[in-house]
C-alpha cells in the first residue's frame, strides 16, 4: 500500500528531482545530508497528506450511506429544500434514516401509518378503521363477549364500525396529554395516506395499553 503520509510524498517528490542535484535521501539511521531541502519537500508532503486525506473523506460524501455531517444536511437541502431538516440533537444515522424514508417511501397502507405514529411517538400508537372488522368486530358488550367479538355500542373500552366510514381512520397518540398533535405529526401522517382518506388524530394521556375508553367525541353510524 501507498505510503500517504506527509514523509511519505516527501520522499516520492524527491525521487523526482534531478539525479546529482541533492544528496540521497538519509537511510534509517542516518542523518539527513540535506536538511533545508528536506524542510521544503515536507511542506509539500504535509500538504500532499492534507489533501490526499480530504479526498478519502470526501469519496465517503458520495454516498447516502457512508456520508455525515453538513454532507447529510446539504443532501437533505438538496433533495427536499427546507421541508426536511436535521432537528436539534438529531445525530447522522437518524437523519439518514429520515431521508431514506422520504426517497424510498412506502406509501397509501395502514402499515405505513402506524409506522409512523411509532416513529413519531417511539412507542406503538393505535390505528381504527371503522369498516374492519378487526378493529371493531360487531355489537357485543364486555358481559357477553362471545357477541360479536366483544365490541360494543355505549359500551366503555369498546366500539363499533359503520359501513357508512369507507375511506376514514383514527389514529390514538399517547403523547401523555391532550393537545393537539404537532403539524409535523399530521404532516408526517397526511404523506402516507392514501388518495382520499381521512384521518381523525387524537392525542390520549395515557398509554393504549392503559386505556379504557376510545370515545372520539361521538359514535359514527
Amino acid at each position: 500500500m501507498a505510503d500517504v503520509t506527509p514523509n511519505g510524498f516527501a520522499l516520492r517528490i524527491r525521487a523526482l528531482l534531478p539525479s546529482g542535484w541533492f544528496p540521497a535521501p538519509p537511510a534509517t539511521g542516518q542523518v539527513e545530508a540535506a536538511p533545508v531541502l528536506n524542510a521544503v519537500l515536507q511542506g509539500f508532503g504535509n500538504l500532499s497528506a492534507w489533501v490526499w486525506a480530504l479526498l478519502a473523506g470526501t469519496n465517503d460524501q458520495t454516498r447516502l450511506a457512508s456520508m455525515s455531517g453538513a454532507f447529510l444536511d446539504m443532501f437533505a437541502a438538496d433533495f427536499f429544500g427546507t421541508t426536511l431538516t436535521r432537528a436539534a440533537g438529531e445525530g447522522d444515522d437518524a437523519l439518514r434514516t429520515r431521508i431514506e424514508e422520504a426517497l424510498f417511501p412506502s406509501l397509501g397502507t395502514r402499515p405505513d401509518v402506524v409506522n409512523v405514529l411509532a416513529d413519531e411517538l417511539g412507542m406503538a400508537g393505535r390505528v381504527i378503521e371503522p369498516r374492519s372488522a378487526t378493529d371493531c368486530k360487531g355489537l357485543g358488550s364486555i358481559t357477553s363477549p362471545a357477541t360479536g367479538g366483544g365490541y360494543g355500542y355505549g359500551t366503555p373500552g369498546l366500539r363499533y364500525g359503520s359501513r357508512h366510514a369507507p375511506f376514514w381512520l383514527f389514529a390514538q397518540l399517547p403523547t401523555g396529554g391532550t393537545d393537539a398533535p404537532s403539524p409535523q405529526t399530521m404532516a408526517r401522517i397526511a404523506a402516507v395516506l392514501p388518495a382520499g382518506t381521512i384521518a381523525w388524530v387524537q392525542c390520549t394521556p395515557v398509554a393504549i395499553e392503559a386505556e379504557v375508553n376510545n370515545d372520539f367525541g361521538g359514535d359514527i353510524s
